[in-house]
């Protein structure tokens, strides 16, 4: 919730990064551009890289929490966590998951989709074990309520294996008139205390969804988040016409980029964002929640483009294709004193056996990467607290 601390560079040093990742997405990113931003948005408009702060954040400065629990001034160490990172040499790339169970599922009152969605996720969590890799399941309240309906605390033994969990939020942008913050702030806090009721608040700190007219970071805050991920195009929603890209109206925001990831340019959402407010994407000094970033979308419309393919994207090769060329063009592009994420949404519905060996694929190519060095396995939880403590 802080300025990222990695951004202690000097302007020269800025202008040559800059350069850098200009020179990188008109050549070496050719690949990446054609396969994932064109094709997923055909003529998304452009954005210009956010101004980099030049101070670095203070782990130990705490940030009053209205929840009434305040931000410790170093984080426990828990399961979902990844090593303590090095303070020397590279940042790492975090490569994470998020999955979502939402709000439209009936897990609460249909005993045997529950058991089919647990029997899945175990199924899930012992093929990302073999390979190293982290899943984060981020619950709506159908799905939490149905683990003390059903007497199967799933999400518990989620975080008990070393995988994570976190809140969904399927609101936030809604037609006519805006909620208030404070209408907003509670329905977050009415998904987070049923989550934290399972797995422990230390275990649930960040959330997905809610974004819109609101503004969605002060209530996040105020509901006792410190993080937020998978920000798409209703996050603008929130931000004046000077905050955004040119053509993203309201009106294209609701018609075509509700769902896109934001910044547009892959190259500006690389790196996690500290934010006082939800009136602009430029990072803050006093920032009260964390934009983790780095989304690419939903791993089956990858190749083709969620807009293209969607309801109905299936994933196969090609999605992984993409979604490893995305790595490997992150990692080349990225300024190594930062934190930097590739974060890839994996629906529910694609962690079934019936598409073991696509994700195995996947797997494998994550684990070459990160056997070398270029990229690290995080939880959600994890990268953030990566992020804070680096």
């Amino acid at each position: 919730m802080m300025v990222d601390s990695l951004c202690m560079i000097t302007k020269q040093q800025s202008a040559l990064v800059a350069a850098a990742v200009v020179v990188g997405i008109a050549g070496g990113l050719l690949v990446m551009r054609v396969l994932y931003l064109e094709k997923m948005s055909g003529s998304r408009p452009s954005v210009p890289r956010p101004p980099i702060s030049s101070s670095r954040p203070n782990p130990t400065s705490p940030t009053p929490s209205t929840s009434g629990s305040p931000v410790t001034e170093t984080t426990t160490e828990t399961p979902t966590s990844p090593a303590t990172p090095k303070h020397s040499g590279d940042a790492p790339l975090y490569v994470t998951t998020m999955t979502h169970m939402e709000e439209d599922f009936k897990d609460d009152t249909d005993k045997n989709l529950f058991e089919r969605h647990v029997a899945n996720m175990r199924w899930a969590m012992d093929l990302f074990d073999e390979y190293g890799a982290k899943l984060t399941f981020e619950s709506e309240q159908p799905f939490a309520k149905a683990n003390t309906v059903w007497g199967t605390n799933i999400l518990k033994e989620v975080i008990d294996r070393g995988h994570g969990v976190g809140t969904h939020a399927g609101f936030g942008a809604t037609k006519g008139t805006a909620l208030t913050v404070a209408e907003l702030t509670a329905k977050f806090k009415e998904n987070k205390a049923l989550v934290d009721g399972l797995v422990g608040a230390e275990n649930n700190r960040g959330v997905s969804g809610g974004t819109g007219p609101t503004d969605w970071i002060l209530a996040e805050h105020a509901a006792g988040f410190e993080y937020t991920d998978a920000v798409t195009g209703f996050g603008y929603l929130s931000m004046p016409a000077s905050a955004r890209p040119d053509t993203w109206t309201n009106a294209y925001i609701l018609k075509t980029g509700f769902h896109d990831s934001i910044p547009p340019e892959f190259a500006d959402r690389l790196y996690p964002i500290p934010m006082k407010d939800a009136k602009d994407l430029v990072p803050d000094a006093d920032g009260v929640v964390v934009n983790m970033s780095g989304d690419i979308g939903e791993l089956a419309s990858l190749s083709e483009g969620r807009i293209n393919c969607s309801p109905n994207c299936v994933l196969d090769s090609a999605d992984v294709t993409v979604m490893l060329d995305v790595i490997k063009q992150a990692d080349s592009i990225r300024d190594r004193s930062r934190v930097a994420r590739v974060n890839v949404h994996v629906p529910m519905e694609l962690l079934d056996k019936k598409n073991e060996t696509v994700l195995r694929q996947l797997l494998a190519g994550i684990k070459v990467y990160v056997d070398k060095g270029s990229a690290t396995w995080a939880t959600q939880l994890g990268s953030y607290e990566g992020y804070r403590s680096w």
